[in-house]
């Protein structure tokens, strides 16, 4: 799955290199939480982290074009994020630091998870995928349900269902490839 999931996010980068926001915007919702987490470990501190994930998804808009490819997308925005939280517990003056270009000069919007707008939009966006989800073929919608949701082995999903593990494999992977397709699909109509 790694292997499509990639795929699928450079679909997306090359939109964003393209200078296509909304492709942006599901990068960065897609990886947000991800990304907060890590910077969180270094921080310990909502505040600076919330402050230091914004920093690193301007910092990928404004060097996307540099994105070769060699290693997955995230491990590139990750790496991106954790210089940034060195930079931050290695320097006192880090907070006094300005990013080279301000928001606005990049003419992108990045909000936190807290903006109530963003928010809608991320719950408009889980409710059309789980809609899409609840409309899989049933054997489809278990597995991946019990895989994703439930956080269940695919030995644990295979006796549950009564189904070899290679089948539960496929079936997982046929319901990811449907779901990132929709997915995509969302964001084709909407460019």
């Amino acid at each position: 799955m790694k292997k499509n999931s990639n795929n699928n996010d450079s679909e997306l980068i090359e939109k964003v290199k393209k200078g296509n926001k909304m492709a942006f915007n599901f990068l960065m919702n897609k990886y947000y939480s991800r990304v907060y987490a890590s910077l969180f470990s270094f921080t310990k501190s909502h505040e600076d982290s919330e402050d230091l994930t914004q920093m690193t998804f301007l910092k990928v808009w404004q060097q996307i074009t540099t994105f070769r490819g060699d290693s997955a997308f995230f491990t590139w925005v990750y790496r991106i994020a954790i210089n940034l939280a060195k930079n931050y517990v290695s320097s006192a003056n880090f907070k006094k630091q300005k990013i080279n270009t301000s928001i606005e000069e990049a003419d992108i919007e990045i909000k936190s998870f807290d903006d109530s707008e963003l928010s809608l939009i991320h719950e408009q966006s889980l409710h059309k995928i789980r809609n899409f989800i609840g409309s899989l073929p049933e054997s489809l919608r278990t597995a991946f349900t019990l895989r994703e949701q439930d956080g269940l082995s695919y030995e644990e999903i295979g006796k549950i269902t009564n189904t070899p593990i290679g089948t539960v494999r496929s079936r997982i992977y046929r319901a990811r490839e449907s779901i990132l397709d929709h997915i995509n699909q969302e964001i084709i109509k909407n460019d």
